[in-house]
């Protein structure tokens, strides 16, 4: 995904085509101060939008989304038990694609997860994967986050996938995918030995910092958190294998 396209799959129960009038009614009501969201075409299988300087399209393909595709995402989506059964039942799916040839890449990311939740309540959808991160979400909690989306506030867990496991030093280790897209360099911590939810909420607070102040962190440079933590940055590569430079924090 290059930084002026970005896309969503929606995994459908059927191979039926939203109807776009209602998809814009809803979109347009949920952002009444932005650009109007309007239909610039329609084919049985594709319809088109223009929405200010945007444009943005939903593509009916009649079969599922590969199952190679969504088998790691959904067996990772510890926050969507249901996720392999509820995928599982889908037989077509929608292309939703975004084009944008603006430098603001969050206000992008937050017009199609605007889009994403209008179009989710008027298509049978079972599921959804978001491009950036291929993470796997639960159509209507989807929808409830992101009503309550804002600049000051990111859904980050629609955005970016956070992955706690093991770590060979006996604690435990985080690692993410979706920053890139941000332009940003992927998350990961290597060993860290509080709680889950501790680990969890200090991910989130740095890749809201990252993104938030579109900071540019270099080594060494030191990050205060919520309750006097302090995060120190690390050049480095990902433990998850490969030479994919990421930024690693150990805290103190």
């Amino acid at each position: 995904m290059n930084s002026s396209t970005w896309l969503a799959l929606i995994a459908l129960e059927r191979p039926e085509l939203p109807d776009p009038t209602a998809v814009a009614e809803r979109c347009n009501a949920a952002a009444p101060d932005s650009a109007p969201l309007e239909i610039s075409s329609r084919t049985d299988s594709m319809v088109t939008f223009q929405w200010g300087e945007a444009t943005i399209a939903y593509t009916l393909v009649d079969r599922p989304i590969p199952a190679a595709q969504l088998a790691g995402p959904a067996a990772r989506a510890w926050y969507w038990p249901q996720a392999e059964a509820a995928l599982a039942q889908h037989t077509a799916h929608l292309i939703v694609a975004l084009v944008d040839e603006s430098r603001d890449r969050i206000a992008k990311c937050m017009k199609l997860t605007r889009f994403v939740a209008a179009l989710l309540p008027e298509s049978c959808a079972v599921g959804l994967q978001w491009g950036g991160s291929r993470a796997v979400h639960e159509p209507s909690a989807f929808c409830q986050v992101a009503e309550h989306m804002s600049r000051d506030d990111m859904p980050l867990h629609l955005w970016v996938e956070f992955q706690i496991e093991s770590s060979d030093l006996g604690g435990l280790r985080l690692y993410t995918t979706g920053l890139a897209p941000f332009g940003k360099r992927e998350i990961e911590i290597p060993n860290f030995t509080g709680s889950p939810q501790d680990l969890m909420a200090h991910a989130y607070n740095l890749a809201h910092y990252l993104l938030e102040k579109d900071a540019h962190v270099k080594d060494g440079e030191v990050i205060g958190l919520p309750g006097e933590i302090q995060a120190t940055a690390r050049d480095t590569t990902t433990f998850l294998g490969g030479d994919e430079p990421v930024l690693a924090f150990e805290f103190s």
